[in-house]
Formats: C-alpha cells, structure tokens, sequence
C-alpha cells in the first residue's frame, strides 16, 4: 500500500474534522453554517469509507463487529470465487483451446526449425547429438538380431525359385552368352599358348599309334606319323580348334547357337528335377551350418558403427549432410498440405487432451499460493496492491461529503 495514499486519505479527514470543530463557536454565522454543513458531511462520508475500507480487512478499532474483517472470515470464499473466475471466465477450457487452433502450431514450429537450421551454433550442436544419439545405440543387441533376421530370412528362402528367377534374369541380359564368351576366350588363349601345341600333338601322335589295324591301313597310318610328326601334328589340331573358336564367338553362328540352346534346354531339366531342389536345399543348410554369422555380424555392425562415428565427426558431416537433410525433410512435410493438417489436427487433439487434464490445475495452482500465506501476510500483500485505489476512496468519500454538505446547507438556508 502506498504510505502517500494513506497519509492523504488521513489529511482529508483530519482536516474534515478540524474544520467542523472550527465552525462551532460561529455557527450562529449563515455562511459558517453553510461551511459546517458541508465539513459535517465531509467527515460523516471519510469515516465511513474508512470504515468500509478497514471492515474489508480488519476490524475497525480492534472491535469485532459484524460483518467486518470481510477478507480474513471469507478467505475460503473468496479464494473459491478466485479460482472459479479464473477457470471458468478468464482461462476456461474453451478460451485456452480457441486460442491454440488459431496458433498453426506445426506451422510455426517448422519455421522455427527451418530457422534455427541457419545458425552455426546449431549445425556444431547437431554433429554433438549425433554422436550422443549413436551412442544411445544399443550395439551389442544388433548382432544377435541381425544373425536371427538373417537366419529366417535364409530358411524361408526356397533355392530352387530363387535360381529359377536368378536364370530368368540371366536370360534376359544375356548372362549365358556373356559367361561363354568368356569361356571361348579362355580357351582361346589357352588353345594358343605353345605347351599347349606339344600336348595337342602329343595326344594326337599317340592316339594314332594305337589303332589297331592291319595291311595297307597300317602302311598309312606309318606313312602319315612318319611325314607328320608331333610338332605339325600339334599346330594342325591347334589351328583347327581355334578356327572352331572363332566360329563360336561370332553372334549367330549356328554351333554356336546350338550350344546356347542345348545349354538352357540341359538347365530346365537340371530345375525340373525334384532331387534338385532337395540337393539346393541341402547346400543352403550346409552353407548356414558352416557360416560362423554370430562373428560375421558382429564384425559387419562393429564395421557399421565405426563408419558412422567416423562420419558424424567429419568436419563437414553437418553442413554437407545433416542440415541439407533436415532442410528437405521439412519442406516435403511442408509441401503435404493434407499430411499439414492431419499432423495439425493430431497436435490440437493430444494438446486438448492435456488441457483437459491439466485444467484443473491452474484451480489448485492458485490454491496452493494463496493457502501458503498467513491472513496477516495476505492482507499485507492486497493492500500493497490495491491499498492505494482503496484510500482514494475514502479521500473521494469525505470530498464528495463535503460537497454534498454545502448542497444540503444551502437547500436548507432557502427551505
């Protein structure tokens, strides 16, 4: 309470007082009794706006009256009136909740993310939180699941359909004519190598020696081992296998066609047979039996992790990855206008929810700040507040008597 309010409020009725005690011994004076009339009524009117005032906290002069110390025999009252008001007038569940959907929550947060993107402070925070977050990582359960997810997905897996599906592609980008071409390639290169002549030869000049035949076919047999010998026998067979080579690698040749057909034909039945499947199944379980995958996932997740600590603590890991990312992220929900509105309706729903709640507790907020004070502290801290408008009232209440006094004063001079 303002102590310059007070001490106005106790001059004006001081002086109230002082001048109706002055006014009596010349109260036989009209124009005196015009003054009394009206200092009369001045101090009527700022005793009882003291009165009024001090009843609202205490009681006046110590004496229990009724109907005074309005405050302190009302505080639960009040204090309910207090809560009611605020809960139910001034922040009700339908003001909190018309004010947030005009807020466009999402809206303004994205904004608000987008320009927070821009400062440096946080592209060096988020390779900081990157980090962390890896660390919240819990590495030493990935393995175990990863080797589980693996293993199912390979007994789920049927080899035969598998390779069916892994031929028709093969088919369809000439897999089979490329992987011959490479096998006509090699044999090239190995039909042209010089070991390979004296082996030709060799096997030829041996070969022929074996025949078992007998007069004029033996004399030819002798002839020609006797004009051919081992070397020309070789470079004879080398150059037809080469020649037969060359054939085979130009496209549409008719050996060469024959083979590719033969080749899938001998491939289909291999697929078609039912002990195929078994023996591909037989393999696959082989394979996982003799896989160590619980070391193999543990070094491929140590191997992953390693790689992503080494990325996030690249010096450009933010600018260069991270933010471009958010940035884009935030503009495609940006641009999801229906995504928009249903993620804004989701926010207005869980945050009515939480006014809901939560309510209530604004009530038992003030509750518990208006209980935490003493009656003698409370009225201290109201009248610190208001006290000052409070003794106006009692100022304006001894002038406006005072007034009203020399009003009556006069009626009555004329009356």
């Amino acid at each position: 309470m303002s102590g310059k309010a007070k001490h106005t409020a106790a001059v004006s009725l001081g002086v109230m007082a002082a001048g109706f005690a002055a006014t009596i011994p010349w109260a036989d004076h009209t124009w005196v009794r015009l003054l009394q009339s009206g200092f009369e009524a001045g101090l009527v009117g700022g005793l009882a706006d003291w009165f009024a005032v001090t009843a609202l906290f205490r009681h006046p002069l110590g004496i229990p009256i009724p109907h005074t110390a309005l405050l302190p025999n009302n505080r639960r009252r009040v204090t309910e009136a207090l809560i009611t008001t605020v809960e139910q007038e001034l922040i009700s569940k339908e003001s909190i909740r018309s004010k947030l959907a005009g807020l466009k929550i999402v809206s303004r947060g994205l904004e608000a993310a987008e320009r927070v993107l821009e400062s440096d402070k946080t592209q060096q925070s988020i390779a900081v939180w990157c980090e962390r977050l890896l660390d919240y990582i819990p590495w030493d359960r990935i393995p175990a699941l990863l080797e589980k997810e693996i293993r199912q997905r390979i007994d789920a897996l049927e080899a035969a359909p598998a390779l069916r599906k892994a031929l028709d592609q093969v088919y369809e980008y000439q897999g089979d004519e490329k992987a011959l071409d490479f096998l006509l390639d090699l044999a090239e290169q190995l039909v042209l190598t010089r070991e390979t002549q004296h082996r030709l030869g060799a096997m030829a000049a041996q070969a022929m020696q074996g025949l078992q035949t007998n007069g004029f076919m033996q004399l030819a047999v002798n002839a020609f081992l006797g004009f051919y010998n081992e070397e020309k026998l070789g470079a004879m067979i080398q150059q037809f296998v080469w020649n037969a080579i060359r054939d085979m690698k130009r496209q549409g040749n008719k050996n060469r066609l024959a083979l590719l057909a033969e080749l899938r034909v001998r491939l289909e039945r291999w697929l078609a047979d039912p002990e195929t499947a078994d023996t591909l199944n037989g393999w696959k379980v082989r394979l996982l039996d003799n896989w160590d995958l619980a070391a193999q996932t543990e070094k491929w997740v140590e191997q992953l992790k390693e790689r992503l600590v080494e990325t996030v603590r690249a010096p450009e890991f933010a600018e260069r990855y991270a933010i471009p990312f958010l940035k884009e992220l935030l503009h495609r929900i940006r641009e999801d206008e229906q995504g928009m509105a249903k993620l804004e309706q989701w926010v207005q729903e869980q945050l009515g929810r939480w006014v809901e709640v939560n309510h209530s507790k604004i009530g038992a907020l003030i509750r518990e700040n208006v209980d935490r004070f003493d009656n003698e502290t409370l009225i201290a801290l109201m009248e610190d507040k208001i006290g000052s408008d409070l003794q106006w009232i009692r100022v304006n209440g001894a002038l406006c008597g005072f007034l009203i006094g020399l009003v009556l004063g006069t009626v009555k001079l004329f009356v």
